[in-house]
């Protein structure tokens, strides 16, 4: 493979910000790809069995792939769309600058107050590469410590960098323009989503208290979701907060004999209450998560077939 360029997309107040191009050489892009070459032949390897993205695979955190024609002005994915179209269109020439005074150390100069980067564009002739950015990785004005068994030890003062990520998040087919996304969970906080998710997973469990939410054709309601418990051991999980967050349509095509068969597979300690002269389900803290498994109907319907072992 033969890296023609580099970018690092930043981010702003939850948003997408700007894309900047890498001054790179052939020796530099070479480590760089080197460092993640073996996740990526493994994420290629996959993507014959991923399927296109549909809800149960945002739900579940599976593998898939979709492509740019067939996302909507509605969709999540389209201000990274937006955003990698006009990259591919027109290739940006927004470097990021630096300031040296003397023997002042270097400072980005055109990075904006509360500007982060979120992850890197590797492109080569065919396909752009996307590696999502750790929070802790990123490097901001610190003397690092560099150990060498040839020379002596050296500090080096980085004004803004980053470790290099060892692992593709996803990978875009620069002329079909099909996206196959490897890591749901990585690729989701790299385009900012996961810094409002808490909000939305918090409106959803609002509307189950109120009774704008049912579940199941019989229309059970939910008890117990205001106590402060519940609430605290929801927010601590972060699969109950991603998946609550993108419950958008009320779903009941299960009727309540068939939940109640699906919360039988669960251990004891794990199982909800019902209530069939209420018509109501009690969630305390030990079943909150089982509360977030049973309101998606993917969920219900693997635990009902057995066939798949799933974590609630």
């Amino acid at each position: 493979m033969t890296i023609e360029r580099i970018y690092v997309c930043t981010s702003k107040n939850s948003k997408l910000h700007r894309i900047y191009r890498l001054q790179t050489g052939t020796a530099e892009k070479e480590k760089i790809y080197n460092s993640f070459e073996d996740n990526l032949i493994e994420g290629i390897s996959n993507e014959k069995n991923m399927k296109v993205l549909n809800g149960n695979a945002l739900i579940e955190d599976i593998p898939y792939y979709v492509d740019f024609q067939d996302i909507s002005e509605d969709s999540y994915l389209y201000s990274f769309k937006f955003e990698i179209e006009n990259l591919l269109s027109n290739q940006t020439e927004r470097v990021i600058q630096f300031s040296h005074f003397g023997s002042k150390p270097e400072q980005v100069t055109n990075f904006e107050e509360n500007e982060g980067m979120k992850f890197l564009i590797v492109q080569d002739s065919d396909y752009l590469y996307f590696l999502s950015i750790a929070r802790n990785s990123v490097i901001k004005n610190k003397p690092i410590l560099s150990f060498s068994i040839t020379q002596n030890t050296t500090i080096v003062d980085v004004p803004k960098g980053i470790q290099i990520p060892p692992t593709v998040t996803a990978r875009l087919n620069r002329t079909s323009k099909r996206l196959h996304v490897y890591d749901v969970n990585r690729f989701e906080s790299m385009l900012t989503l996961s810094e409002n998710r808490k909000a939305k997973s918090q409106a959803t469990v609002s509307k189950f208290i109120t009774g704008d939410y049912t579940i199941s054709t019989e229309k059970y309601r939910f008890s117990g979701l205001d106590d402060d418990l519940v609430t605290q051991k929801l927010n601590s999980s972060a699969r109950s907060v991603r998946r609550l967050s993108k419950y958008n349509v009320p779903e009941s095509g299960y009727s309540i004999s068939q939940i109640k068969k699906a919360v039988d597979k669960l251990d004891e300690p794990l199982r909800v209450h019902f209530d069939d002269d209420s018509k109501t389900i009690n969630v305390t803290p030990e079943t909150a998560k089982t509360f977030v498994g049973i309101i998606h109907n993917i969920i219900v319907q693997r635990l009902i077939s057995g066939d798949i072992e799933i974590a609630i």
